[in-house]
C-alpha cells in the first residue's frame, strides 16, 4: 500500500464518483479503478460498491476510511515535525552592533559561518541605547560595542590562522619556526601538518576543521601524541594537537608551543549577552573565536 492510494481513496470517498475523484487527483478513471481494486486486493474485502451513477461505501470500507483518515493526519504532523527538528538543527543567532564595530564584527562573523555552516548569524546595526534595550527583551542574543571607533580602512586579511580555544599548534625546538613571533598561513605553507587523535570528538573534530582552514586536511598525517612526537624528530613537521596535550608538550624539552599572528592587537570590544543564552555552545563557541580573532 502507498499513502498515495490512501489519498486515492479519501477522494473516491468524498465524492462517491470515479471520475470526478479521478480528476481530483490528476488521474485516468481507469488509474483510479485499478487502484481501487488493488487495494481491495491486498486487504481481501470489498472497500466499496459501484452502480452506474455513484459509488458508496461498504462497512469494511468505512473502517479503512478511518485508517486512511487517521494515518495520513498523523503522517502529516510527522512531517511537521521533521520539518521543525530541521529548521532547529541550524542555530540562528541575533546579534546588534554599533557603528564602531560595523567594520569588523561582520567580517569575524561571516568568517565564523563559512567555519561553522550549522550557524547563522543575524546583524543589526543601532545604538548602544538601543542594543541593550533589545538584549534585555531576549530581541538580541548578543551585542558587540566599542569606546573607540574601529576605521573602516582597518587592514583586513585572510591569511590568519585561527584556532579554536581546544586547540594548539607545536613544533620540534630545531623547526624554523620555534622563535617565530609571526606565524601566519603562509609561513606555514611549506611544512606539512600532522594532527595527534583526541577521545573527545568535538577536539577531534576542531583538528580537523583547522587543517581544513588551512587547506592542509587531505595531506594531514593523524595519530596518536606518541606517534605524532615521533614524526617530529624531523623538525620539518608542524603539529595540532588537543589541549589535553598542553602539560605533556610543555614538560617536553624537544617540544615547543607557537602561537598565530592576531590580526587585531589593540581592539578592545566590549561584548553582551541574553541572560538566557550564556551557556548556548554554539553562542560560547563564536565568542571564542572573536576573542581569538580579536584578542578581546
Amino acid at each position: 500500500m502507498r499513502l498515495e492510494q490512501f489519498e486515492q481513496f479519501l477522494a473516491l470517498a468524498k465524492f462517491r464518483h470515479f471520475r470526478q475523484a479521478a480528476e481530483h487527483c490528476n488521474l485516468s478513471t481507469s488509474a483510479l479503478t485499478r487502484s481501487i481494486q488493488t487495494l481491495e486486493q491486498e486487504l481481501d474485502c470489498k472497500l466499496v460498491t459501484r452502480s452506474t451513477r455513484s459509488v458508496s461505501i461498504t462497512k469494511s470500507g468505512e473502517l479503512f476510511l478511518q485508517y486512511c483518515t487517521d494515518t495520513l493526519n498523523q503522517f502529516s504532523h510527522f512531517k511537521q515535525e521533521l520539518d521543525q527538528f530541521n529548521h532547529n538543527s541550524t542555530t540562528r543567532i541575533k546579534i546588534g552592533i554599533t557603528q564602531n564595530t560595523a567594520s569588523i564584527a561582520p567580517f569575524v562573523c561571516n568568517n565564523f559561518m563559512k567555519k561553522f555552516p550549522d550557524v547563522q548569524i543575524e546583524i543589526q546595526q543601532q545604538n548602544s541605547q538601543e542594543l541593550s534595550h533589545k538584549l534585555a527583551s531576549a530581541e538580541l542574543d548578543i551585542t558587540i560595542d566599542s569606546s573607540k571607533h574601529i576605521p573602516n580602512n582597518l587592514p583586513i586579511t585572510e591569511h590568519l590562522v585561527y584556532l579554536p580555544e581546544q586547540v594548539i599548534l607545536f613544533v620540534n625546538k630545531n623547526h624554523p619556526l620555534s622563535s617565530d613571533t609571526c606565524i601566519d598561513k603562509g609561513t606555514l605553507t611549506p611544512y606539512p601538518i600532522l594532527g595527534c587523535l583526541s577521545k573527545n570528538l568535538q577536539v577531534q573534530k576542531m583538528l580537523q576543521e583547522t587543517a581544513a582552514s588551512l587547506q592542509k586536511l587531505p595531506t594531514m598525517k593523524v595519530g596518536t601524541f606518541e606517534q605524532i612526537i615521533g614524526y617530529l624528530k624531523d623538525a620539518e613537521h608542524v603539529a595540532l594537537a588537543g589541549i589535553e596535550h598542553t602539560n605533556e608538550i610543555e614538560n617536553n624539552p624537544e617540544l615547543v608551543i607557537i602561537k598565530p599572528e592576531k590580526q587585531f592587537q589593540d581592539l578592545t570590544l566590549a561584548i553582551s549577552v541574553a541572560s538566557d543564552k550564556e551557556t548556548h555552545p554554539d553562542i560560547l563557541n563564536l565568542l571564542n573565536y572573536i576573542d581569538a580573532e580579536t584578542k578581546i
